[in-house]
């Protein structure tokens, strides 16, 4: 298991939950990250707003909802409000993934007891960094 599991978890949980994210990548991996799409697309049926996936010229990963960041892998550390995760990205994009499909075939979002109680409680960022 990651020691990052459960910050992984929660920039997963805020990458399904929510619509109109975009992720934001250097281009170097862009294309490993595009399957996410085809899976929420294939889970939730229902979503209007699929995640889009665009390149950037930094060298983290991003999560944005509308113009707000909410999630980041790598990079330098970024205020409390944002998820984040430390580590090299191409592995952690790969985890992200990785949960996307076992978070999606366990009913997420539309089941969120399904992850137990840390898909439920507020997420406090301070406690993982």
């Amino acid at each position: 298991m990651d020691a990052n599991r459960s910050s992984l978890g929660e920039f997963t949980r805020r990458l399904l939950r929510e619509e109109g994210i975009e992720l934001l990548l250097p281009s170097s991996i862009v294309e490993i990250a595009e399957p996410i799409v085809g899976m929420v697309s294939q889970h939730i049926p229902a979503r209007l707003l699929l995640p889009d996936v665009n390149p950037h010229p930094f060298d983290y990963v991003s999560l944005m909802h509308g113009k707000k960041e909410i999630g980041r892998l790598g990079g330098m550390e970024p205020s409390l409000e944002i998820v984040w995760v430390e580590g090299e990205i191409n592995h952690l994009i790969h985890r992200i993934i990785e949960l996307v499909e076992e978070f999606l075939g366990a009913g997420y979002p539309g089941c969120r007891d399904c992850l137990g109680p840390a898909a439920t409680e507020p997420w406090d960022e301070s406690r993982f960094r």
